[in-house]
């Protein structure tokens, strides 16, 4: 029996993700340590009453997330062992570098920053947490559309506020003027960067909404072709249509090079396993697609600065980017801790002593996720995550080759355009160190496992004979 207070507990975790990229996505210690109490808090109320018998998990669902949940635990787990205290010889024997550095007696850890490393594995485990609860309250066809609908909420109200501080000349970001991104949009996030990815993010979700509510059945004209396009302008779905818009811009106005190149990679291949895996509407997602393309870029984008954008992206010199040539240190920093990493959350501390003196500036991320990770946590470590998220894609492959409820398909559309954005844009920028980004990359991610298993909606008058996929 499923208690009242379960749906309440979903809203609560909507409500979250929204709140997640606000006060500067999160990326604060405050602002961490307020998400994780949040997350942790509506954990705690599901835990209750699933103990009372009055919360339930869908049993096919969870056998599949269970793997990807299990990779995530394990990391977790790697981060909790890395700030134990541990006999001297045995930290010698994994991570000759670190006991070479630590400089006090006694039993060593792993870790060279223990106290942020503890604030490291908090944020690691609401993390965690957010992908448990959204395999444990998005149960329902319903709740998937609600989530996807939250996330194109967000993304919106990001896209509109960012614009409107660059075109208005307020430039305020939560509650302050902006001290840095200013002329570009940056929304409540410092970074136009971590701005442009989780617009990507919030993208994603409304392309693949979009994209489930197009027709499915063949119109047996051209007429009746038009006769639909014509009622998809005049109905409610044109409303989501302007909120993808208005998140493009927000997106040319970042000016974020990789961010929009990653858009586009992603929009083309998430779209092509579309048509690969969806051949009976395949012409109205070409349509749809190409209305992305040249709509929102080309018309759109020009009238917000899509021309000085493309500067950008012509005057970029690899050999002359920091972010590119910068990683050649983090190769040296990964080199003498392959296997345990220098500790959660301490390459701020760690990279001074491997930076050259011709790249200036304090760092406190790389420039490259992959790298940060293996830094960090070591290279198996950085493997579970790798694995985590390709079986997601995995997930959602199956889900738009096997299933043919269309929110299934599109949710699973949003996480495979959210996995090609994030694989792209890792190589040069630090997304998934920022906590509102982290949290609702997982969130998405849990949506390839859910859409897998549930079961389609009950229709009133089903046709009969029909099968249920």
């Amino acid at each position: 029996m499923t208690s009242k207070l379960e749906p309440a507990l979903f809203a609560a975790y909507m409500a979250i993700l929204v709140w997640a990229p606000l006060p500067f996505a999160s990326n604060r210690i405050w602002g961490g340590a307020l998400l994780a109490l949040l997350v942790f808090s509506t954990l705690s109320g599901w835990l209750l009453l699933f103990m009372s018998g009055r919360a339930r998990i869908n049993a096919k669902v969870w056998r599949r997330a269970r793997a990807p949940l299990a990779l995530l635990v394990l990391v977790q787990l790697w981060v909790f062992l890395q700030l134990i205290p541990i006999p001297r010889s045995i930290v010698e024997a994994l991570s000759p570098q670190a006991y070479a550095w630590h400089i006090k007696e006694g039993w060593l850890s792993l870790s060279l920053d223990r106290e942020y490393g503890k604030y490291y594995l908090l944020r690691g485990c609401a993390f965690t947490t957010g992908f448990f609860l959204t395999i444990a309250l998005v149960n329902t066809h319903d709740r998937v559309k609600t989530l996807l609908q939250v996330l194109v909420f967000s993304g919106t109200f990001q896209a509109a506020y960012g614009a409107f501080m660059v075109l208005s000349g307020l430039e305020l970001g939560f509650f302050v003027e902006k001290y840095v991104g200013q002329g570009v949009a940056t929304g409540t996030f410092v970074n136009r960067n971590h701005l442009a990815g989780y617009l990507v993010m919030c993208l994603s979700a409304g392309i693949g909404l979009l994209l489930s509510q197009l027709a499915t059945e063949s119109s047996p004209n051209w007429k009746e072709r038009i006769r639909r396009w014509l009622r998809l302008l005049l109905s409610s779905k044109i409303r989501l249509r302007i909120y993808l818009a208005v998140m493009v811009i927000a997106l040319v106005l970042t000016r974020a090079r990789m961010g929009n190149i990653a858009f586009f990679t992603a929009l083309g291949l998430a779209g092509a396993i579309a048509l690969y895996t969806g051949r009976r509407f395949s012409a109205r997602v070409v349509a749809f697609l190409a209305s992305l393309f040249l709509v929102d870029m080309v018309i759109l984008g020009k009238w917000f600065g899509f021309d000085k954008l493309l500067q950008r992206l012509e005057q970029t010199n690899p050999g002359s980017e920091a972010r590119v040539w910068s990683n050649e240190y983090t190769l040296d920093y990964i080199r003498q801790f392959p296997l345990t990493g220098s500790g959660g959350g301490s390459f701020y501390g760690i990279f001074p002593n491997f930076q050259a003196p011709n790249l200036q500036g304090f760092h406190v991320h790389a420039h490259n996720d992959y790298l940060e990770f293996a830094a960090e946590l070591g290279l198996p470590a950085t493997a579970a995550l790798i694995a985590f998220v390709a079986l997601a894609l995995h997930s959602a492959y199956e889900v738009q080759r096997r299933r043919h409820t269309p929110l299934y398909k599109g949710a699973a559309f949003a996480v495979t355009m959210s996995i090609v954005w994030a694989a792209l844009h890792s190589t040069t920028d630090f997304n998934l160190q920022i906590p509102a980004n982290a949290l609702t990359f997982v969130t998405i991610l849990a949506l390839a496992f859910i859409s897998r298993d549930l079961p389609r909606p009950r229709t009133p008058n089903p046709p009969a004979g029909g099968v249920n996929h």
